[in-house]
């Protein structure tokens, strides 16, 4: 990673054309957004788009923009993301996902650094450094003949590969504090610890959905724990998972029940000590009803003072 951040320091002065590899999760737009901010364009627009999530033609639209009357709803003139970005960066996400054909067309916005708007007659001069991003190996799709080659060496000026997280396991603590005072915080509370238990189910953990999986279960943990300290149990992919990795959530639902099950009794348990046993005051605490509480209290057989 730090490696990866040298990277950045030296081309983000450029106008490279840069191709991020990385896996679902890694932060790939994280690392466009850093480029954009270290590089002289820094105050002009950073615009990102998903390739992947729109069809050929809204894809087309939304970035070289559309006349009015070019296809039916195209009430009037409609500027595309290239002349939005214009000074600044766009960033290309799942390009490998763009059909042949919007592949075409961006090749030639790079190459002449023009875009002609859908149903135009007239291109547009456009001055935007294009960052692209991919979970796939292009050089597969290349072969294939899903990718063109010619594109594929004009975006590639600068590649770029962002390690999956379970390759650089010595980053998770450091990234789970990071995220613990995130969620920490806006509640007012002061940032929670892991435990040791807790931080080695996390190292252990094989997080096919990266960074951003792993954010997700932190936000989880902070959610459920109720004293200082995060539990393995709070992440509900302790005991029972499969570390394996053959799925990032391949516990079994009665371990997950389980897991569940035991951080609520601790919640209950939690609320009726700060309020000295006082069962109106902890399910108003917990947000629930006076009669559910006293359900958990029976299915969990809590002891109680009152």
């Amino acid at each position: 990673m730090k490696a990866l951040f040298k990277t950045i320091q030296r081309v983000a002065p450029s106008n490279a054309t840069i191709l991020i590899y990385g896996e679902s999760g890694t932060g790939k737009e994280l690392v466009a957004k850093a480029i954009h901010q270290n590089s002289p364009r820094r105050d002009r627009p950073f615009i990102a788009i998903d390739c992947g999530a729109l069809p050929e033609t809204l894809l087309e639209s939304e970035l070289f923009g559309h006349v009015k009357g070019a296809f039916t709803g195209a009430i009037q003139n409609k500027k595309g993301l290239f002349e939005e970005a214009e000074g600044g960066t766009l960033f290309l996400d799942e390009i490998g996902d763009a059909s042949l054909v919007f592949q075409s067309k961006l090749l030639r916005v790079l190459q002449e650094g023009e875009a002609r708007p859908v149903g135009g007659t007239r291109s547009i001069k456009v001055n935007v450094r294009v960052v692209a991003a991919t979970n796939k190996p292009l050089k597969e799709a290349i072969a294939k003949k899903s990718f063109r080659e010619d594109l594929y060496y004009r975006l590639a000026v600068m590649p770029m590969v962002i390690p999956p997280l379970r390759e650089r396991p010595e980053d998770i603590p450091l990234l789970a504090r990071h995220f613990i005072e995130k969620y920490s915080l806006p509640d007012g509370r002061a940032p929670l610890r892991l435990s040791e238990e807790a931080i080695a189910v996390l190292t252990k953990f094989p997080w096919h959905g990266n960074v951003r999986e792993l954010e997700n279960v932190i936000e989880r943990g902070v959610l459920v724990s109720p004293d200082s300290e995060i539990l393995p149990e709070a992440f509900m992919i302790g005991e029972g998972a499969d570390l394996s990795g053959t799925s990032p959530f391949a516990a079994h639902s009665s371990s997950m029940e389980e897991a569940l099950a035991k951080v609520e009794r601790e919640q209950i348990m939690h609320a009726l000590e700060k309020h000295n046993g006082n069962k109106s005051l902890s399910a108003r605490f917990l947000g629930i009803s006076r009669a559910s509480l006293y359900n958990k209290i029976k299915q969990y057989r809590i002891g109680t003072r009152l």
